[in-house]
């Protein structure tokens, strides 16, 4: 079966737009197809719209996007580019308690690093004159009331029993008959700073006897006394997700609300509030959200991982935050083409984090130099070079790439002192399925002229193992079993050939010991892997490292470190600073691969 290949051309998201036309996407109403409770609304709505698509990708402004939301940005971009529509990116920025601008930048610098261009970019905050008069609307029609139930008396009234028993019996609020003046008296007075963050609400007159929780008075307005990001201190009043996020799809004349099926019990009470206050009314498509194994992508567990300092932040590369997929080096054609393979259903699908891996490989084989590095440096010296070469050094051409004949060769330098894998070497000749140096069995260099073999032990470290071991090259004609890479020590009068270069080597692994760490005993702080993910090595790479150009904010610029795996450029190092490269992912190794 020949291998897959990938396109190397810049990212075009336009490309491969398949998957929105196949399986539940392939249903989805036309513009102009959906039902309104007045018909003039939909007539209305053509007008304002010329009959196209308008989707919106509406992340909530207190977090960095996750692998999830990557899936969820390509339903709704993709969609509306296959149909020749507009995408919105919104901010759903209601809640000013938890919204910092660090996320607002980091949203949207992760849209556009996928590959997207929104049509606009909207805030819910634009609306909140247009929301309040709305609410006001709808005390006047009874459908609203001002709640002074605290949040027990609250799930009191819903059924819940305590200590998280429900099924209870429900009944209305003491407040639900609360006549509408005076409610409008409370609610106004919410808006004039006259009641304390949390001490009261306005909640919507639904049906508590319906067996849909969504149906059950939801809290449309809260009291909290916190700055806005962009409004400032005009409100001290803010409206709630159920309340706001489909008035103002409704508003920005949203055709298609697609959202994940853990919404599904959302859709009825997004139809009653739109038609309640007869308002063009967008229909809401569900589709399974995505999760990932051996990781956790709720933003309140994220938040803990950050607060007790397992990792370093929001983008440490150990977490699967879009921030953190970049900073780590996986590309983002690698991560459009992985959800897009996905397919879309209304499955909640939970995949391997294997697979995932797998894509960003497939890409990364096509694109990426090879470079020679070391992780954890044995030095060698051969003892007979100058029998064999005649200079001191010498000069080799290879190959950037095998599968890009455009990538060009670079020179590097090889010298009777390099630097091997500390575990290309083993004292121990009994195990006859390795096939790397022994003091029995030599092993080629890459590109060098002949293989070596193991003369004596020079240095030891405190345990015990080799720290430095002399070789030399064999003389008669020998086909090694196995070639390794190396990196020479040489110094060059213009700097450039200069080797080897010192760098650290984040070596990144799972967080988590199991698939889902949620069901760990102990929950899933208990499950953190005894290295935390992380293995920082003290390593070497080879002189043409020093030409890359890594530009501030730009994808990472990723190499092949040749039997180590995929490495991307955490850190150029100058004077100042060492270098430091992040694994990206290990090489797709086949059970032989490390004899």
């Amino acid at each position: 079966m020949p291998k897959k290949t990938v396109d190397i051309k810049p990212y075009d998201p336009k490309a491969n737009l398949a998957f929105v036309k196949e399986g539940d996407l392939s249903r989805h109403h036309k513009p102009g197809g959906n039902p309104q409770i007045d018909p003039r609304l939909i007539e209305e709505h053509l007008k304002r719209t010329g009959g196209k698509v308008i989707t919106r990708f509406p992340p909530e402004p207190n977090g960095f996007l996750h692998i999830g939301h990557a899936k969820a940005i390509n339903v709704n971009f993709c969609y509306a580019l296959a149909h020749g529509g507009d995408c919105n990116l919104r901010f759903d920025d209601t809640n000013p308690c938890a919204e910092e601008e660090v996320y607002f930048k980091s949203i949207e610098d992760t849209v556009k690093w996928l590959g997207f261009t929104p049509t606009r970019i909207t805030y819910s905050s634009t609306h909140f004159q247009k929301l309040y008069d709305l609410a006001e609307q709808m005390i006047t029609i009874d459908k609203a009331y001002v709640c002074e139930c605290t949040a027990d008396e609250m799930k009191a009234d819903r059924g819940d029993k305590g200590e998280g028993v429900k099924g209870g019996a429900r009944k209305n609020c003491r407040h639900h008959g609360r006549p509408a003046e005076e409610s409008m008296k409370l609610f106004r007075e919410m808006k004039d700073g006259k009641w304390p963050s949390n001490s009261i609400t306005l909640r919507m007159k639904m049906d508590m006897e319906n067996p849909n929780p969504q149906f059950w008075d939801l809290v449309a307005y809260r009291v909290l006394h916190a700055a806005h990001h962009r409004t400032g201190n005009d409100w001290c009043i803010y409206p709630t997700y159920d309340y706001t996020h489909c008035l103002v799809d409704s508003f920005e004349d949203i055709t298609h609300s697609m959202c994940t099926t853990e919404f599904v019990a959302s859709r009825e009470s997004y139809y009653w509030l739109c038609d309640v206050l007869k308002v063009y009314k967008p229909v809401q498509w569900e589709y399974g959200r995505l999760a990932i194994t051996n990781t956790v992508l709720s933003k309140r567990k994220i938040a803990k991982l950050v607060e007790s300092k397992i990792v370093e932040g929001w983008d440490d590369p150990r977490l699967y935050t879009l921030p953190a997929l970049k900073k780590r080096g996986f590309p983002a054609v690698a991560i459009n083409e992985f959800v897009r393979e996905l397919g879309v259903t209304t499955t909640t699908s939970t995949i391997q984090v294997g697979k995932l891996e797998s894509a960003v490989r497939t890409v990364l084989d096509i694109r990426c130099a090879r470079r020679m590095a070391v992780v954890e440096p044995l030095r060698v010296t051969i003892s007979n070079w100058s029998e064999v070469v005649k200079t001191q050094s010498l000069k080799l051409t290879v190959a950037n790439s095998p599968k890009d004949p455009n990538a060009g060769s670079r020179d590097i330098i090889l010298t009777s002192e390099l630097y091997i894998e500390a575990s290309d070497f083993r004292e121990d000749t009994g195990d006859k399925s390795f096939y790397r140096l022994t003091p029995k069995q030599a092993i080629g260099l890459l590109h060098a002229p002949a293989p070596i073999e193991f003369v004596l032990v020079n240095e030891r470290n405190e345990d015990g193992s080799p720290r430095s071991i002399t070789c030399a090259f064999v003389t008669t004609p020998l086909k090694p079993k196995t070639w390794v890479q190396w990196v020479a020590i040489h110094e060059d009068s213009t700097g450039l050939l200069s080797s080897p270069i010192p760098c650290t080597i984040n070596l990144y692994g799972n967080l988590f010991a199991h698939e889902n760490p949620h069901d760990a005993e102990g929950g899933f702080l208990a499950d953190i892997t005894p290295d935390k993910g992380l293995t920082v090595k003290q390593g070497f790479v080879e002189a043409a490292l020093r030409l890359t150009k890594q530009e501030p904010n730009a994808e990472r610029v990723v190499y092949q470190f040749l039997r180590n795996g995929y490495f991307c450029v955490d850190t150029v190092g100058d004077s100042n600073r060492p270098w430091i490269f992040n694994r990206t992912v290990t090489l797709k190794e086949d059970s032989e691969k490390e004899k």
